[in-house]
């Protein structure tokens, strides 16, 4: 009875040391996106790598450029991105996403002039794209320190966008950064 009892608390002992060693596992599913954001890819390293094997064969394959840009985007390997996004644009010169993916990876590695050159194009080939007009704005304030270029940049986009989801917000943005001006305080919050 006692040898039976003992093996039941060691079968036990064992069977619980089992799970607690597999609760300190790595999660298989990424974190939560933030807000409006994709969740990063846990696999990234071989989507890249089944993007190369396809590129290989198809140089010109729109999808797997666009793919692989949009993973080198995620993955902050803004060269690298810019140089696919910008194969990808000589197949397809009026994809205003790609286009703006790729002026976001010329802002990160240190060239927001080139930058705020794509969203131009983008917006040029699709006056509706809110994500090039809201980031234009954002470029010329933050990084051109061009204040009155970025409040008629996303003047522009309210303007052409009338159902923008962020409206109101911007408006406001754009009330308070105005307001700041004219009284010579600092524009940034």
């Amino acid at each position: 009875m006692k040898r039976s009892g003992i093996l039941l608390l060691l079968s036990i002992l064992l069977s619980s040391a089992a799970l607690l060693s597999f609760s300190g596992c790595k999660k298989t599913q990424p974190p939560p996106p933030a807000r409006g954001a994709e969740p990063i890819r846990l696999n990234a390293a071989a989507d890249i790598e089944n993007y190369k094997e396809i590129l290989r064969r198809d140089p010109n394959n729109l999808q797997a450029l666009i793919g692989i840009g949009n993973l080198y985007f995620d993955t902050n390997r803004d060269l690298l991105a810019i140089e696919n996004y910008r194969k990808a644009l000589a197949l397809d010169p009026v994809n205003s996403n790609v286009r703006t993916d790729m002026a976001i990876c010329y802002r990160r590695s240190g060239n927001p002039g080139q930058a705020v050159e794509e969203l131009k194009k983008a917006i040029s080939t699709n006056p509706r794209h809110a994500q090039s007009r809201r980031n234009l704005g954002i470029i010329l304030i933050h990084d051109m320190n061009d204040i009155e270029g970025g409040i008629r940049a996303w003047e522009a986009l309210l303007e052409n966008i009338p159902d923008y989801p962020d409206r109101e917000n911007l408006k406001a943005e754009i009330a308070r950064m105005r307001s700041a001006r004219e009284s010579n305080k600092p524009v940034f919050k």
